[in-house]
């Protein structure tokens, strides 16, 4: 074509492909996920097809295919016994891929993918429409994939390493304190709060349905329910302003609120003066446009599929998944009156993680 350097032509087009090939791989690795397939692998060593099969309770043909393209992916190695590829795990792909104990746990996000994408149509009348499209009408695997997600990262890290960074704050909740949680989801954080700290009383608040019937239900089975409520709604209409909060926890949240100057004033009127705002946020850059390469890419993706036709839908303006960075963030907690703003460490390389303070 006139005007095209050919060779930038077939470099990008390569590229292009590799995207389109990774995103096929993250199909298969949620599939094998769903199925326990890398599981069986780490668990019981190399495998034909036919030996992984069998382990998984599976058919061996779509398990052979399923290996063949996660070994042309490179995550699979393979060696040959006479006519038979035996296919294996590493240990460090299986502590991404296969360990949910492991602090490097990864493969389950996976699901995220096959979950958002099945909500192409109605994503692309959000975009014609300005609709957006209600949490409610997202499939419950996107949730159940992030349960499990969360679950994974805070059973390794609220407990052992966030509660004890923030100076004072286990000692707080020790001896009996009042905590909230906006966006609870499964209700998981203030399940284990709840069981390190039986003198704590949490509330979480949470706008789906879906996620407060699965929080209540993981309360019952740890036994805490009668120190762990879950209320179905927007915590910045429904967290009391008493004063009286030693701890508040917004993780992963603040970029879905329909209104996070409201939420943050919420937040600013439950806290003692010596209490403490927990917030998780996506690592973004202060100018959007320097937002560069996979992880953007990643997190881009993800408030276009999600994050910005909910927040549509609820009549609001959400940042979006990297809409928050530092300096953006400090400004909304200052209007707050939320005025002490200190980073601590993040849990990935995607992640920031504050301790805000009255």
């Amino acid at each position: 074509m006139d005007g095209c350097d050919s060779t930038a032509v077939q470099a990008f087009a390569g590229r292009f492909l590799d995207d389109v090939s990774g995103g096929m791989t993250s199909v298969l690795v949620a599939l094998g996920d769903r199925l326990g397939l890398f599981r069986a692998l780490a668990d019981g060593g190399p495998a034909t097809s036919a030996e992984l099969a069998a382990r998984a309770g599976l058919d061996e043909r779509p398990v052979r295919e399923w290996l063949l393209g996660l070994l042309g992916a490179g995550y699979l190695d393979v060696r040959h016994v006479g006519e038979d590829p035996v296919f294996s795990l590493s240990p460090e792909h299986a502590a991404v891929l296969a360990r949910d104990d492991s602090p490097f746990f990864l493969g389950g996000a996976a699901g995220l993918v096959p979950a958002l994408a099945g909500m192409l149509e109605p994503v692309a009348e959000t975009f014609r429409s300005g609709g957006g499209v209600p949490r409610e009408a997202y499939p419950e695997a996107l949730y159940r994939t992030m349960w499990r997600m969360s679950a994974s990262w805070l059973g390794t890290l609220l407990l052992p390493q966030w509660i004890p960074a923030v100076d004072g704050l286990a000692g707080r909740l020790a001896a009996g304190a009042r905590v909230a949680h906006l966006g609870s989801g499964a209700g998981h954080a203030l399940v284990l709060i709840a069981g390190a700290y039986p003198r704590t009383r949490c509330t979480g608040y949470d706008p789906l349905r879906l996620n407060v019937d699965r929080a209540r239900r993981e309360a019952a089975d740890a036994g805490v329910s009668g120190r762990v409520e879950f209320v179905h709604g927007d915590a910045a209409d429904l967290l009391p302003g008493t004063g009286d909060h030693a701890l508040v926890l917004a993780l992963d949240v603040l970029h879905d609120a329909p209104d996070p100057a409201a939420a943050l004033r919420a937040v600013r009127a439950a806290l003692a003066d010596d209490g403490v705002l927990l917030l998780l946020e996506s690592a973004g850059t202060e100018r959007a446009t320097d937002n560069r390469g996979a992880p953007a890419a990643l997190l881009y993706g993800a408030s276009v599929l999600y994050s910005v036709p909910v927040s549509l839908a609820a009549k609001g303006r959400a940042p979006g998944m990297l809409g928050l960075p530092a300096g953006a963030l400090r400004a909304l907690c200052a209007d707050a009156g939320l005025r002490s703003v200190r980073q601590l460490t993040p849990p990935t390389p995607l992640n920031a993680l504050y301790e805000i303070r009255p």
